[in-house]
């Protein structure tokens, strides 16, 4: 089995020292001014990322809530071209009901079609207007919502991972311009007939081509003026039902570290997120004497890393519970404007609410100010990050 890696730990400042210890909310009315959403020109010390999760039905999002302790403040939901085509109209009024944003997964493919090759979701046919109708008609469904709303399309995510028709290497060989030319044919359409609603560039934080050659990211990166927010997805994969990575627990550096800089220098400023994240459900079981994983880490995951805030003790990090509260403090700390949970029982069950100490994690990191959940100041702080006030002369 791989040998484990150790984490890469970076220096925070103090201040950000001070509020990710900080357990005491501060009340809204000692606040002098309105908190700013992180942002690439925000300060981390005092601005706020957004918390919302993806479930598996918008129904199960009430119950969620009720064993979290938290109010969702990004709503998100998956769409194909052929089996789920229509616009979210649902989740949409819903999110409008809350103030709260959606996150939409919008992917060129037919999801009851396991294969990748399905030449009429090639890049380059989309690229060439091949699906302008259906494309035009669903942005404009999106533009009713966006004017009063955070709406925000993950337009054919992880483009970087071979498991999909518009993935790099697969479905007819699609190149990286090819995905590139239909990208910014969809952002074209998207500023004619839905200019309020944000595409967003989503790649994977590490994929690979159809023989396992890792795929930059970057090779398909559309350009600044043709995304208007960026975002990654990444998980500790450590429990997803492979004998071979069991043991493989990664910190949220092993995950994140690299990709999020190389994302952030991509981004040139706009604002960013993590669309996708979630922890395998490993804990101390796994890592005391006579544990599957006992052996392959030995005693010191016990002892090491001692590194607070983020690590301050083991439960930090080698449980899922920790793991998660710890990640949404280092993307904070990293200046990420969202974090949207994959909070579903799907590979593995990567709900928080899977442990009774994962129901926790909101309630504890909420107290630090940090974050904003689900209510009109979440919706607020993307719309103010989408379109920031020109700085003064």
């Amino acid at each position: 089995m791989p040998h484990p890696r150790f984490p890469a730990f970076r220096r925070i400042s103090a201040a950000a020292l001070a509020a990710a210890l900080c357990l005491a909310a501060v009340p809204a009315a000692q606040a002098t001014e309105a908190p700013q959403g992180c942002s690439g020109t925000a300060d981390p010390d005092t601005c706020q990322t957004v918390i919302g999760w993806a479930a598996a039905q918008l129904g199960d999002v009430p119950g969620d809530e009720a064993e979290l302790g938290a109010a969702n403040g990004m709503l998100s939901t998956y769409v194909d071209f052929t089996n789920q085509p229509g616009f979210p109209a649902d989740y949409a009024a819903e999110a409008a009901r809350r103030n709260a944003a959606l996150l939409i997964a919008w992917e060129p493919n037919d999801w009851e079609n396991r294969s990748v090759d399905q030449p009429e979701y090639r890049p380059a046919a989309i690229a060439a207007g091949s699906h302008d109708d259906y494309l035009v008609s669903w942005l404009k469904q999106a533009q009713k919502y966006a004017a009063n709303q955070p709406i925000l399309v993950r337009f054919a995510p992880e483009m970087n991972d071979a498991i999909r028709p518009w993935s790099v290497g697969v479905n007819g060989g699609n190149t990286a311009a090819d995905y590139v030319r239909m990208f910014r044919h969809v952002y074209q359409l998207k500023e004619r007939w839905a200019p309020d609603a944000a595409l967003v560039w989503n790649p994977l934080v590490a994929g690979s081509a159809p023989d396992g050659t890792p795929v930059d990211f970057a090779s398909a990166y559309p350009g600044a003026d043709s995304v208007d927010m960026l975002a990654l997805d990444g998980f500790n994969w450590a429990d997803a039902n492979d004998p071979a990575v069991n043991c493989n627990w990664q910190s949220y550096d092993d995950v994140f570290g690299a990709p999020v800089a190389q994302l952030k220098q991509l981004a040139g400023g706009k604002p960013w997120g993590i669309a996708e994240v979630a922890s395998a459900s490993r804990g101390e079981s796994f890592f005391t004497a006579g544990g599957e994983c006992a052996e392959a880490w030995g005693s010191w995951v016990f002892q090491w890393p001692q590194s607070p805030p983020f690590y301050a003790e083991a439960d930090d990090w080698i449980t899922q519970a920790g793991w998660m509260k710890t990640m949404m403090l280092q993307a904070h700390a990293d200046g990420a404007l969202f974090v949207n949970l994959f909070n579903m029982d799907k590979e593995t069950d990567w709900r928080l609410e899977s442990t009774p100490a994962g129901t926790e994690v909101l309630g504890r990191i909420d107290a630090t100010g940090s974050f904003s959940f689900g209510n009109e100041r979440s919706s607020q702080l993307i719309r103010d990050a989408l379109h920031p006030e020109p700085a003064a002369p």
